[in-house]
Formats: C-alpha cells, sequence, structure tokens
C-alpha cells in the first residue's frame, strides 16, 4: 500500500471521529449554558421574591471554574439616599472575616515570624495564656472563656465606650479565665480570635488592619479592609447595617460598642473582591502552598463537624456563617466542583437561614448538573 493511499485511508477515519468530538464538544458546552442561565434564573426569583427592593438587601457571588457566574446585589445599602447594593458594594462579613484573620497568622507563619504551636502567653504574656497555643486559637480549642460574651454586660465594659482589642487584656488577666484545657475541646470563642490581631501586631510591627491589608491585596481584595472605627479608613460604597426596632422601623447600628473589635469580625468586602480572593485561594497564591494545606485541614478536637483554619469542613465542602448588629452573611465552596458562592446582608432580621436553605439547594442542583454533564 502506497503511502498515499494509506494517508487517504487514515484522514477517512480521522475526519468523522473530530466531527464527533467537535459536535460533542459543542453539545457539552450548550448544556452547561443552559445549566448556568437556569442558576441566574432560579436565584434572581429566590432574591427578588425574599428581599424587598427598598429595604436593606444582599451582594450574591458565584463562581465557577474561574467565572464570575453571578456578582450583583439586592436591595439598598443606604435607605436614606435609597442607594442600591451592587458587585461593589462593601458589606460587614462578621464572623466570615475569621478566615482572613487566620491568613494574617499564616502570613506571618510563611515569614518565619511565629509558629502554630507557639504558647500565646510568649506574646502576651499573662498566667491564664500559659500552654495556650496560636493554632489552638484560630480553631476554637483554646480552652479560654469568650471575652466577648462577657462585654455585652454593663458590669464588665461601659457601653458608652468603643471596645478595641487591647481592652479585652485586662479581663483575660482577672480570675480563672480557662473554662476547659487547652486543645481537648472545641466550643467557638469569639474572645479567642480577638487575641490575634495583638499577636500579630506584636510580632509584625504594624496594626493589624495595616498588616491584614497587606495580605489582602496579595488576595486580590484591592477594596477590602478590617474597619477600625477609632481609627476609621475610607471605605468606597460602604453599605449601612440595619435592624428592626420593635416598632419594626428599619435603624441603623454601624456604632455598636462592640465593633472595634477586629479577628472575630469587621471585614468589609465586596463581590468582586471576593471573588478574586476565591480564585487566588483555589490557585494557592497568597500564600505558600504548605500554609494553603493547612487553610483546610481538620484540627484535632474540632467538634462534630470539624474546623480547620477559619472554616466549618464537611466531607466535600467547606463553609461559614456570620452574624451581627445589622449583617448576616455566609459562604459555601465546593472540593469536588470549582464552585463557591457567598451571601452579604446587611441586616440580621430578614429569614437569612431561609433564604441560605433555598440558594444551597439551587446550587447543588446546579452542582450535580454540571458534574453530569462532565462526564
Amino acid at each position: 500500500m502506497s503511502i498515499k493511499t494509506y494517508t487517504m485511508r487514515y484522514l477517512l477515519v480521522l475526519i468523522p471521529l473530530l466531527i464527533v468530538s467537535c459536535a460533542s464538544e459543542s453539545n457539552r458546552a450548550s448544556k452547561q449554558e443552559e445549566a448556568v442561565n437556569q442558576l441566574r434564573k432560579d436565584l434572581d426569583a429566590l432574591f427578588n421574591e425574599k428581599i424587598k427592593a427598598d429595604e436593606p438587601g444582599a451582594a450574591l457571588m458565584v463562581a465557577y471554574d474561574g467565572a464570575l457566574l453571578v456578582g450583583k446585589g439586592y436591595g439598598l445599602r443606604n435607605l436614606e439616599t435609597k442607594t442600591p447594593i451592587t458587585a461593589s458594594t462593601n458589606m460587614r462579613l462578621a464572623s466570615v472575616s475569621k478566615q482572613f484573620t487566620a491568613l494574617t497568622v499564616l502570613a506571618l507563619v510563611d515569614e518565619g515570624k511565629l509558629k502554630l504551636s507557639d504558647d500565646i502567653d510568649s506574646y502576651l504574656a499573662l498566667d491564664n495564656f500559659k500552654g495556650v497555643t496560636i493554632e489552638q486559637l484560630i480553631n476554637h480549642t483554646s480552652g479560654l472563656a469568650d471575652a466577648e460574651a462577657a462585654f455585652f454586660y454593663p458590669s464588665v465594659w461601659d457601653p458608652t465606650k468603643t471596645a478595641v482589642n487591647a481592652d479585652i487584656l485586662p479581663w483575660y488577666d482577672t480570675g480563672h479565665k480557662k473554662v476547659n484545657a487547652p486543645g481537648k475541646v472545641w466550643q467557638y470563642n469569639n474572645g479567642a480570635y480577638e487575641l490575634i490581631p495583638l499577636i500579630v501586631e506584636k510580632v509584625s510591627g504594624e496594626s493589624f488592619d495595616a498588616y491584614a491589608k497587606k495580605v489582602l491585596n496579595k488576595a486580590g481584595m484591592k477594596d477590602s479592609n478590617f474597619f477600625d472605627p477609632t481609627r476609621p479608613v475610607e471605605i468606597s460604597e460602604r453599605a449601612n447595617c440595619y435592624q428592626k426596632d420593635q416598632n419594626g422601623d428599619w435603624q441603623q447600628v454601624d456604632g455598636h460598642f462592640l465593633n472595634g473589635l477586629l479577628g472575630a469580625g469587621g471585614l468589609y468586602t465586596n463581590v468582586n473582591d471576593f471573588f478574586r480572593y476565591d480564585q487566588a485561594l483555589r490557585n494557592e497564591e497568597i500564600l505558600t502552598r504548605k500554609s494553603h494545606q493547612l487553610i483546610f485541614q481538620e484540627s484535632a478536637n474540632s467538634g462534630e463537624r470539624g474546623y480547620g483554619m477559619g472554616w466549618f469542613l464537611g466531607t466535600d465542602y467547606a463553609d461559614h456563617s456570620g452574624g451581627w448588629m445589622g449583617t448576616n452573611t455566609y459562604t459555601k465552596r465546593w472540593f469536588g466542583q470549582p464552585l463557591t458562592y457567598a451571601i452579604f446582608m446587611n441586616s440580621n432580621t430578614m429569614g437569612e437561614k431561609e433564604l441560605v436553605q433555598e440558594t444551597n439547594k439551587i446550587l447543588y442542583a446546579f452542582y450535580k448538573a454540571m458534574e453530569e454533564i462532565s462526564k
């Protein structure tokens, strides 16, 4: 058989295969586009049903395989000016801030300035801190009492004054402040996370918000900041926080006296920044590879759900919620699919749990559809 004849026969076999392959890829792309359009339609219907256009609302982000599928707002960020929430509106994250606080510690680990196994009394010299490690602060197994919970009592703190992180040290220096042995029992603890900024400041030589800003910038979060009301920085397109009073009227509640306690909360970010952060996290671009792998590693004795570095851990996903005065937030990222979503709300009286549950159902259906299409 001549080379020319063999080549012709080879092409006669190959060309139909290529045509079938192209048709298959085209069909797959068409199904993916259909699934994305259905996702957007379902989410729009849900959020427009739950959120009134003239009330506080929510910012929504859905990212899939490196693309921002949904990035938009519902409702208002400012009731007086009637300014709507958009993808660039900066929203207070409440406890979703914890994952970013953990990043500041891991960044200092990468710099060789501290170790997760360090006892915190090496940096904050109090007897009550002996035997408690930095890692235990992060994963809620410090055994310490929660200072933030105590600061709600007027006998502990004067609510006419704004508390800052340094103010909790005298409280931890009085009485016996260990409720469990360090490392033995998981107990969610905002006060422990409010000790972390003090350690970051001691080690970095900078204010916590300034050092955290460097880490946020590395994550692509150029418009995001930890906000200290005693030393305020400009936050563009900042959403006001609201909750209803006893008469059912919306009241702005940004001036709470515990808003100066950073670490457990206090971060403002927007949908666009959070998308860039999600991609940097997935691509392991913020920290060293070793530190990135620690983020979603379950810590010892971390409770029924499991807890890593500022994230609750499921079998195939990580998530975290946040709730504070005029704030409700939630974010979830799957490991089996490159899918992440986040909801940031500037109200804490709008049925957050129901909204999250319904969003989870819609996103799970999308997850399974994309999984089936990719087979």
